[in-house]
């Protein structure tokens, strides 16, 4: 049964806990982000609903959950205020994986679009997984055509986000400031560069050298064509 954490600020004391939201999905609901993120390391949900608080903080709390490297792979669910004016995109956002929606908690378009969300769970995934490549960011494994390679956890972090997006040029801002919650500096850019060597080399050895690419002046994109 996929499992969902909602984080409402507003959340009554009387409804924090545990209930079933239709479907076969089991909600856990509280209004203390701080309490959940101390368990976000040995706890991980399947979806992360961010409700009754502005954009900027629900960024900073993705980003609290995301330097756990497991729940880089749960996608978020935004709940904008209806009442506000316009729609602010917290910075966090990932399209290809996230949702975003207007309304309250209880809203019978927001509970839609948890149902949506939640139908797949990953809570339990152990693998990214982009065409003949499979990726354990859990054993540091990644599993590649020419065989196995053992990564460091910094390695898996990348491997992840690239894989995440395969084909497609992921910013290295992207992996420095999301990924791992850095400032974008010409030091953190030489520890990616560095990583980055080092992923290369080891996908040489099974012949698959060419899977990274570098794309100068943005990021880098892993090929899965690449033979």
């Amino acid at each position: 049964m996929p499992r969902v954490l909602i984080i409402d600020r507003g959340l009554p004391g009387a409804l924090e806990g545990r209930s079933l939201l239709g479907d076969g999905l089991e909600a856990h609901l509280t209004g203390d982000p701080e309490a959940a993120l101390e368990r976000a390391a040995a706890d991980v949900f399947d979806l992360l609903v961010l409700c009754g608080m502005p954009a900027e903080e629900q960024a900073e709390l993705a980003a609290a959950f995301h330097v756990h490297r497991r729940w880089r792979l749960v996608p978020v669910l935004y709940v904008s205020d209806p009442q506000a004016p316009g729609l602010t995109i917290p910075a966090t956002f990932r399209p290809e994986v996230d949702g975003i929606v207007r309304g309250s908690r209880a809203s019978a378009a927001v509970e839609r679009r948890i149902r949506e969300l939640a139908r797949e769970g990953v809570a339990g995934a152990e693998a990214v997984v982009a065409g003949p490549f499979e990726l354990d960011p859990v054993r540091l494994r990644l599993h590649s055509p020419g065989g196995d390679i053992d990564l460091t956890e910094r390695e898996a972090e990348v491997l992840s986000l690239l894989l995440a997006r395969p084909n497609r040029t992921v910013p290295a801002a992207d992996i420095i400031e999301r990924g791992w919650g850095l400032d974008v500096d010409e030091r953190s850019l030489q520890i990616l560069r560095r990583h980055i060597s080092n992923i290369r080399r080891k996908l040489a050895e099974t012949g698959q050298r060419r899977a990274v690419r570098t794309v100068r002046g943005t990021g880098y994109r892993f090929e899965v064509r690449a033979g």
